[in-house]
């Protein structure tokens, strides 16, 4: 018997007040859980989550209300919804793998992006996909876990996001700014690629990250971010990351010195699997392919694309996703999905 492949499934309608507000109410007992587990002591990160809600809550006005909102419905500070919303800067320990394709690389020309996202196996369960449609912002389709309500996802444009952490080796400090789950949700705010990188070059971001970033027209972005600074480069074919960053100028601003492939630190034994599996596919590559590269288990075990349980490494595949920008779809298997059958929802 296998755990069932279907999420739990939200759908908010309303300003972003009432959809932040509802979302609070009808996940009072997860959020609770979740800060207790993940944030256990977060009475230390009071102080910074206040900087940071200072700037959140002029930077967006309906994602701000969405966050008031969501406080209301919980019944905490709004600075603890935000301490949640830091989870990326405080807690930084996803292992996850993802890759662009577009133009020439893939089938029809259209661009497809993916993950595995790659967390401890003990918040399997805390995962669920959310529909919300609010006539403050587009309509967006997410993967969201507690609190988290834009974790990745597509809006009703067919604008597209997946994102790998970095900055690991050293661990980079964050700053006050706009959080990595908060200017997510902003990102899916935008029309476009264009529209979604003038967004962030004019935000102050507070942590690392690899962002993968497609829209409706075929274009398909990576960001790579330190705190204060990110730099975007095009995806005229293929591309691809794990948890370390591949440009020069952003290894050398982080000091980055990534361990040698092991099961413990696999991110680069990971990233050269799937850069090795985008070339060799390469002009094939449609949503059936998708889904075979982020099920390979080429690599030994702990190295894989497709992560399963191991003692020494301590993550797992937990879901698996890949997105459609063209026909506004999120395709997503839940656990490994060398197991799991992918199951398809579009944003309206």
């Amino acid at each position: 018997m296998k755990l069932p492949s279907h999420h739990p499934f939200f759908e908010l309608r309303g300003s972003a007040h009432s959809c932040g507000r509802a979302y609070g109410e009808s996940q009072v007992e997860t959020i609770a859980g979740f800060l207790r587990a993940q944030l256990p002591d977060r009475q230390q990160w009071q102080p910074y989550a206040g900087k940071c809600w200072a700037m959140a809550s002029e930077w967006q006005r309906p994602l701000a209300e969405f966050i008031r909102g969501m406080a209301e419905g919980t019944g905490r500070p709004v600075e603890e919804i935000m301490l949640l919303l830091m989870h990326e800067e405080i807690g930084h320990a996803k292992a996850c793998t993802a890759f662009g394709a577009t133009g020439s690389a893939t089938t029809d020309g259209q661009a497809i992006i993916g993950q595995n996202w790659d967390w401890d196996s003990s918040l399997y369960n805390w995962s669920h996909l959310l529909r919300i449609t609010s006539y403050d912002m587009p309509a967006v389709l997410t993967y969201a876990y507690p609190g988290l309500w834009a974790s990745a996802g597509i809006n009703e444009y067919g604008l597209s996001l997946v994102w790998t952490s970095s900055g690991i080796w050293p661990q980079v400090r964050p700053i006050a700014g706009i959080s990595t789950y908060v200017l997510i949700a902003g990102i899916l705010t935008c029309r476009t690629a264009d529209e979604a990188l003038a967004l962030i070059r004019r935000t102050c971001n507070a942590g690392s990250f690899n962002f993968f970033i497609a829209d409706a027209g075929g274009a398909v972005w990576l960001v790579e971010g330190i705190p204060g600074k990110t730099f975007a480069v095009p995806c005229t074919d293929v591309i691809s990351r794990a948890n370390h960053f591949h440009l020069p100028k952003v290894c050398t601003r982080a000091k980055q010195r990534v361990p040698r492939g092991s099961v413990k630190c696999n991110s680069r034994c990971r990233a050269n699997n799937m850069a090795a599996l985008l070339e060799k596919h390469a002009g094939n590559i449609d949503a059936e392919l998708a889904e075979a590269l982020l099920s390979d288990h080429s690599g030994g075990a702990g190295k894989t694309i497709c992560q399963h349980d191991s003692r020494n490494s301590g993550m797992i595949t937990l879901d698996s996703i890949y997105l459609l920008p063209a026909r506004r779809e999120l395709c997503i298997a839940r656990g490994v999905p060398c197991r799991h059958v992918f199951q398809h929802y579009t944003v309206g």
